[in-house]
């Protein structure tokens, strides 16, 4: 079985999830009456299984949806839905776990994993500042050394000196970590030889490192040649587009180096990857991505962690899969692992917006910063740093109020 934690935002959008999975939608009433308690999605479930689920979350006072045809086996498999307070889905995680039948006590497990508080944790860097996830949001300012970057604004053309004047004025305007591309990633865009990258990057982390000692360096890139040299030149954490289907050496390389690794979901390469936007279930299928790119870097020895997660907005999604995304933090925050967004001035910010052109994305970017910032994304990356940060502020302002005071 594959499991996701997700919250149903409205009405509508629980109606298509309980139809999608063969439903009686005579039940919708019942199960949204349900919509404000945890909801976990289970996928492929075999009917016996479904129909234990269900009876036994029943009797603690949850429920679960399934394939109208679960209780005659007429069916021989059932996505399941369920809804239950943390304290129900343990109860029932706990009686699955004495199960060893049709996959029940694995089910019971991503269960306890979906559902476990998340406390704040400290992450130590190479270059002797810490990162602390899960008390607010962090900003990621981002420095682009190439010449084609989609945002004419963020392109420093691989000048060193002006990569280090952005980087000095985002660090002042309250960045908490400079992300560093050496090469395009925009839809369409081709692969930037590797001397140049290497050379870009290495020259510009060597700059910034001797300015900026303890700011946080992250490289975005795809190759482990240019993340070794940038590691030796003093960066922090790696940040891999490719979530580590490229060239799987970029863990080695975190792992030998003790340095952070933001995985992000993608398909293909960024010449075709808007050509694999089909998906049977979105969300459901990121998270097992993500999941599995986890282990294949702890495999290499890099720390649970040091380990960071993206969806991949903008990389093999259409726009309507985007906003999916950006509704549903949840279901990528329950996988442990810190959250980073990055969603500025995307294609996804023009298309809600009407604004064709990058340079008119920022009002609509700072939406998603504070829609992000909302549910607890650990890190949003952006062009634009002083905005983004005020919105920030004010967003935790609003929900981290203390009305004693």
């Amino acid at each position: 079985m594959k499991a996701h934690l997700i919250k149903f935002a409205d009405e509508a959008e629980l109606a298509r999830a309980i139809e999608g999975i063969g439903c009686n939608m005579e039940s919708q009433p019942f199960f949204e009456a349900k919509r404000e308690m945890l909801q976990i999605y289970l996928r492929e479930v075999p009917s016996p299984a479904a129909s234990i689920i269900k009876q036994e979350l029943l009797a603690r006072g949850g429920d679960a949806a399934t394939h109208a045809r679960v209780i005659t086996c007429g069916v021989d498999k059932s996505d399941v839905i369920l809804f239950g307070t943390a304290k129900q889905l343990g109860y029932l995680a706990e009686k699955l776990k004495k199960m060893p039948w049709w996959g029940l006590e694995g089910c019971a497990e991503e269960i306890i994993a979906l559902t476990a508080p998340r406390r704040p944790r400290a992450a130590a860097l190479p270059c002797g500042a810490e990162l602390v996830f899960g008390e607010r949001t962090l900003l990621m300012g981002i420095i682009n050394l190439t010449d084609d970057s989609f945002f004419v604004g963020s392109r420093s053309f691989g000048d060193g000196e002006k990569a280090l004047a952005a980087a000095l004025r985002m660090a002042d305007e309250g960045a908490d970590i400079l992300d560093l591309g050496a090469e395009s990633t925009r839809p369409g865009s081709e692969r930037t030889p590797e001397k140049q990258e290497l050379e870009r990057m290495t020259a510009a982390v060597k700059a910034i490192r001797r300015e900026l000692p303890r700011m946080p360096l992250s490289i975005d890139t795809t190759r482990s040649a240019v993340a070794r040299a940038a590691l030796d030149e003093g960066a922090d954490i790696i940040n891999d587009i490719s979530g580590l289907r490229f060239d799987e050496d970029i863990a080695a390389a975190a792992a030998e180096y003790r340095a952070m690794l933001a995985l992000t979901h993608m398909r293909g390469t960024t010449a075709d990857m808007m050509e694999r936007c089909k998906y049977d279930n979105l969300l459901s299928e990121i998270c097992e991505f993500l999941k599995e790119a986890a282990e294949k870097a702890r495999s290499y020895g890099v720390a649970e962690e040091s380990i960071i997660i993206d969806p991949g907005i903008g990389f093999a999604k259409n726009q309507a899969q985007n906003l999916e995304l950006l509704r549903h933090c949840e279901s990528f925050k329950s996988l442990g692992y810190p959250l980073l967004v990055g969603a500025s001035r995307k294609g996804v910010v023009g298309w809600a917006t009407g604004r064709e052109r990058a340079e008119e994305r920022l009002y609509g970017t700072l939406a998603v910063t504070a829609a992000c910032c909302r549910q607890r994304a650990d890190i949003i990356r952006v062009h634009d740093v002083r905005a983004n940060k005020e919105v920030l502020m004010m967003t935790e302002a609003i929900w981290r109020a203390d009305y004693a005071g």
